[in-house]
């Protein structure tokens, strides 16, 4: 009795085991009786490379066994085509009437039985008039940027490099009246420009991005010439300062005048001579001035002001008064203490004076101020811009 129960529980799980192979082989079977998936190749890479309103793919297929693709954008509803043949390599596709965006791209290869791949994602962008607005040109520095009438050449100083920027492009009118065009690296410092009569003007060259297929121009800048003199200084003197050193350095304020740069002006040492320092300068006639020069101190430049403001009047009750209400602003600009050349100082009009004061209200490094030199400049002819 006890072996036939044995039998009977041995039976059924062979039973039981029977129908689950049974049913494991149903699952599977139906997948075999419709095929294998074959699936072509992929590509193996794609470079994007943006451009103006298009894009450009770089498609490497390595396998053989590619005959076509077709490459979807905008989710599927827009595509291309592209016959591969079986060849291998790379394959530009140039995509135009792309507006400015960044995009998604689907790439699926087709083998010569029609078998498709899995798909290949590759992202892009492409720049237009949003990215144009953007761009601005390199500046130049007016302090240092001036012409000069005895050589007709010019010496421009150029700002920080703008970025994205690959390149400038300038011109101008030369002494003969012929067109003169330049190309000019992007992080250029300074560029001279001989036999200059006028006209100058420039742009920057931009890519968004370092392997662009097209570049983008900037809008054009004009540079203006300004054609003046320097007025003769020999008639000029000193008729009030706030400070200076001369008893014991022999550093008066008359040496910016003097027509030496390495004669400077300095201020007293003592703390509490304080702001604003000054001097004022009487040139012994009204003249036309387009614009004022200074040279930082040649042999210092740890203490020197970082900043200075130049006034002017054509009459004053008190010349050596820098409280007189005859004194009029002509502007605030920046002193560069490390630079050897002349820095100018240019207000937006031409103004006549027969004073001048040379001003610093206040300085951060030191309780002091100095100089090596000014001077001042008329224009000439029949303006001072051309």
């Amino acid at each position: 009795m006890k072996f036939n129960k044995v039998y009977f529980v041995l039976l059924m799980l062979l039973a039981i085991a029977s129908q689950s192979c049974t049913d494991m082989n149903d699952l599977t079977d139906k997948y075999l009786d419709e095929g294998e998936i074959v699936y072509a190749a992929k590509v193996d890479s794609v470079g994007v490379r943006a451009g103006e309103n298009r894009i450009q793919l770089d498609i490497y297929v390595k396998a053989q066994r590619v005959e076509n693709l077709r490459v979807y954008w905008n989710n599927y509803e827009d595509s291309v085509d592209v016959e591969i043949g079986g060849k291998t390599g790379v394959f530009p596709v140039i995509l135009d009437d792309m507006p400015e965006s960044g995009y998604l791209f689907q790439l699926v290869s087709f083998d010569k039985f029609g078998n498709r791949s899995l798909e290949f994602e590759a992202t892009g962008s492409s720049y237009g008039e949003n990215y144009k607005n953007s761009l601005s040109n390199r500046s130049y520095i007016t302090e240092f940027t001036r012409y000069d009438m005895e050589g007709d050449s010019m010496v421009i100083y150029w700002g920080g490099v703008a970025r994205g920027a690959i390149g400038m492009d300038l011109q101008y009118t030369d002494t003969s009246n012929e067109t003169v065009r330049m190309e000019l690296p992007a992080d250029a410092t300074t560029t001279t420009l001989y036999d200059l009569k006028g006209n100058i003007s420039y742009s920057s060259r931009f890519i968004p991005e370092g392997s662009a297929i097209d570049t983008f121009i900037s809008t054009s800048r004009n540079i203006p010439v300004y054609y003046e003199r320097p007025i003769d200084k020999s008639g000029w003197k000193i008729v009030g300062y706030s400070s200076d050193a001369a008893a014991t350095n022999g550093w008066g304020a008359s040496n910016t005048i003097d027509g030496d740069i390495n004669t400077p002006w300095h201020t007293s040492h003592n703390p509490y001579s304080g702001f604003p320092h000054y001097f004022i300068v009487d040139m012994g006639e009204t003249v036309n001035i387009s614009s004022f020069e200074v040279y930082r101190r040649m042999d210092d430049s740890a203490g020197a002001q970082p900043t200075h403001q130049i006034f002017y009047a054509e009459s004053l009750n008190d010349p050596a008064d820098s409280k007189d209400p005859g004194w009029k602003d002509y502007g605030v600009y920046s002193l560069d203490n490390v630079v050897d050349i002349p820095q100018f100082s240019r207000g937006a009009n031409v103004v006549k004076a027969r004073y001048f004061m040379y001003y610093v209200g206040s300085n951060s490094r030191s309780s002091y101020a100095y100089i090596g030199e000014i001077g001042a400049y008329s224009p000439v002819g029949d303006g001072l811009i051309h």
